[in-house]
């Protein structure tokens, strides 16, 4: 049995080198406890997609370790949903069918149709997108192509989720609605989760801890606790002392780190 320090997802001296040797991931050391979520801000080229794909298991070439519950991340047991930047959506199928390939490649023996069925109906109405089902991905907004992306992320239960920047095509409003769609979810179905954004307001609304990247590769991230913000409901995160303080502190950190 794996002690409970092994819990979750671990990240040992994790690195990154483009073939030119140069950095594309200074060295990151984190622990993501089981069912947690941490948020990931940074500068532009600081390594925040970079790191996020090593977990996916899209770079065989780094350095350090990747574990979950102690073994590797990358074990068969382990099932990793990657939302990317743009979406990797399949314009050839439906909404509907991108949600079931996902859900029939990640578990094969996935049970009877009309459990998968109302699995993907869940998602797609739990997204508001239901009345897409039917469309293609090139037919729909970059806001919709997002909902479906992260519905099909859900809709194939994984033990980690990563995000990368899944509501950066948003306007305001709507991306307001769905951090808090995203949370309610996520919140009754708890994956492994690390959110990467490029919004100060998202990473405090959405972590458990901020994990603020380092423009230098030599320079370490810094996290910060953000329990205090992340306790409260939703509606009344925004207009808090604790979320003053914390957006406050971040930008002390920022102004340091790049």
């Amino acid at each position: 049995m794996s002690s409970s320090k092994n819990n979750g997802l671990c990240i040992k001296e994790l690195q990154v080198e483009y073939k030119s040797g140069q950095l594309a991931l200074g060295q990151v050391n984190l622990t993501l406890p089981e069912h947690g979520i941490y948020t990931i801000i940074g500068p532009s080229g600081s390594g925040k997609s970079t790191l996020l794909r090593a977990v996916a298991g899209l770079l065989p070439g780094y350095e350090g370790e990747l574990l979950f519950n102690g073994k590797s991340v990358h074990d068969k047991e382990t099932l990793i949903g990657l939302v990317p930047q743009n979406y990797g959506l399949l314009p050839w199928k439906t909404v509907h069918d991108n949600i079931q390939i996902a859900m029939k490649i990640t578990r094969p023996a996935g049970g009877r149709k009309e459990t998968q069925e109302a699995q993907i109906t869940h998602w797609l109405e739990s997204m508001g997108i239901s009345e897409l089902a039917a469309r293609y991905p090139l037919s729909l907004s970059g806001g919709q192509q997002q909902r479906v992306a992260i519905a099909r992320a859900f809709a194939i239960q994984p033990t980690i989720l990563l995000l990368d920047e899944p509501f950066s095509a948003l306007d305001a409003i709507t991306r307001e609605a769905l951090q808090q769609i995203f949370l309610d979810n996520w919140l009754a179905n708890p994956a492994t989760t690390l959110f990467v954004t490029h919004d100060v307001e998202e990473a405090i609304l959405l972590g458990q801890r901020i994990i603020v990247m380092p423009s230098s590769k030599q320079d370490t991230p810094e996290i910060l606790d953000n329990a205090a913000v992340f306790a409260m409901k939703h509606e009344d995160k925004r207009d808090s002392d604790d979320y003053f303080e914390q957006s406050k502190r971040i930008r002390k950190v920022m102004l340091t780190k790049w």
